[in-house]
């Protein structure tokens, strides 16, 4: 017995998958250009500064702050005279001002390095000292940093939210303020006409 074979043609490609292929290489090309654009914007953008504010502090005597720091080290901005002093509000669950204190370190550093006459203080607000005390320890810290749990040098200066840093000039005057993380350039160059003030 003979089995028949009806013939069977193969149906002619229709070029639907040739047009899928088609359409996936110009998505693919698109996602890449995509990702191209993005790496230059994030490689080009400035990175991220301070920016100055209009505080009424500004042009006028420092709120006087006399307490002791961490290290139990008596800390007076009014035996500061003569010098420029540089006042940080930070705290430790802040992500800006660990942004921030790589920044601090070194222009602490340089100042002390180059036998600037420029004091650094920094104020840890609405915060705990277990958490103050790592984030000191994490960054080196070596400069005076005064605990304000009671938030009372926060209120005479009027910080909000951290960071917030003041030059004070060396007459006792703030000559500047600042909102958000300062870059090491802005603390160098504001710290500069605080001397010429």
């Amino acid at each position: 017995m003979t089995l028949a074979v009806t013939g069977t043609t193969d149906p002619k490609p229709t070029g639907a998958p040739r047009r899928r292929r088609h359409t996936a290489r110009w998505v693919a090309g698109l996602v890449v250009v995509a990702l191209v654009v993005l790496a230059v914007v994030v490689a080009t953008r400035p990175s991220s500064q301070a920016a100055s504010v209009d505080s009424p502090l500004v042009g006028h005597p420092v709120p006087p702050i006399s307490a002791r720091s961490f290290e139990g080290q008596l800390v007076s901005l009014a035996a500061d005279r003569g010098e420029v002093v540089v006042v940080n509000f930070f705290a430790s669950w802040c992500p800006p001002c660990a942004e921030e204190e790589p920044n601090l370190a070194r222009f602490a550093f340089v100042a002390e390095e180059q036998g600037l006459p420029v004091k650094l203080v920094s104020v840890d607000i609405d915060d705990s000292t277990a958490g103050a005390r790592r984030f000191l320890t994490q960054w080196g810290v070596s400069w005076p940093t005064l605990p304000d749990q009671s938030g009372r040098f926060a209120s005479e200066f009027g910080v909000g939210s951290p960071p917030m840093t003041f030059f004070v000039d060396r007459t006792g005057t703030v000559v500047a303020a600042f909102a958000g993380p300062m870059s090491y350039g802005q603390l160098i160059s504001t710290a500069a006409a605080a001397r010429r003030a």
